[in-house]
């Protein structure tokens, strides 16, 4: 799909100047751009939800598109509570049991 869109000359002058430095080709940057916005779009969003108690932490995980280890981490960057629900905390003790396992194995 293409897009055609009207930018204000003081972003053109921005764009070409974070282009030239940066030696990526502005619309690549412009691009890249996009992405960030969605990607922050969707993690503000599992957030909120999150918060709301609206979904798990695993929900908030799909919807954000990372990991939930990322995921925790990113609330606690931002000082959110967590509120795991019995199947997060099992999920959880899961994961640490494999990582046990594994561990031992390559010790």
């Amino acid at each position: 799909m293409e897009i055609t869109v009207s930018l204000k000359d003081e972003c053109l002058k921005m764009l070409q100047e974070i282009s030239k430095e940066s030696s990526i080709e502005k619309e690549e940057l412009i691009k890249s751009s996009i992405v960030k916005y969605i990607q922050e779009y969707k993690l503000r969003k599992a957030i909120r939800k999150y918060t709301e108690g609206e979904i798990s932490l695993g929900k908030a995980s799909e919807i954000a598109d990372i990991p939930k280890r990322m995921l925790l981490y990113k609330l606690r960057e931002i000082g959110i509570p967590l509120n795991l629900t019995e199947t997060d905390i099992e999920n959880g003790m899961d994961i640490l049991k494999e990582q046990r396992k594994l561990h031992k194995a390559t010790a």
